[in-house]
């Protein structure tokens, strides 16, 4: 249980420096910023990103996907930077999910999946669907369900 614990710590602190690191990805992002989408339902209530990115972290080179309120909110997919259409589960290390309300309330996937619909590596567009309830990272913290996402990202 406590290896658990220990692997979403490890995994917060790879998204946090993954995303520290987005603004050397400002140029490319900039030119799909209105094009992007990621929409959700979050505890049933419609969630839909107003900053919609994707680029290829150098830590530890994978595919970030995040669609973010502007206010602390967010939502992050970490996927394989050559991942293929297919159906993915979150429980698989190699893919994971995040939901942070803010800085206070944040959990990573542990039920759900991923399900990638088209990704063309040459021209860096993804598009697909998922949902996953979350486990808090602090534990007196809620979980939170996530339905109908879809997205649609160039990076």
């Amino acid at each position: 249980m406590k290896i658990t614990n220990y692997i979403y710590v490890l995994l917060f602190v790879i998204t946090t420096l993954s995303v520290s690191s987005c603004g050397q990805q400002g140029k490319n992002q900039s030119v799909h910023a209105s094009t992007n989408s990621l929409k959700a339902a979050i505890n049933g209530k419609a969630y839909k990103a107003v900053h919609v990115t994707g680029f290829i972290s150098t830590i530890p080179n994978t595919l970030l996907l995040t669609g973010a309120m502007g206010t602390g909110e967010d939502i992050q997919l970490i996927l394989p930077k050559e991942i293929t259409p297919g159906v993915y589960p979150f429980e698989d290390l190699l893919v994971q999910g995040k939901y942070q309300q803010d800085e206070e309330s944040a959990g990573f996937a542990i039920r759900g999946a991923v399900t990638i619909t088209t990704h063309d590596v040459a021209s860096k567009k993804i598009e697909g669907i998922f949902d996953f309830t979350t486990k808090p990272i602090v534990k007196e913290n809620p979980s939170f369900d996530i339905t109908r996402g879809t997205f649609k990202i160039a990076y």
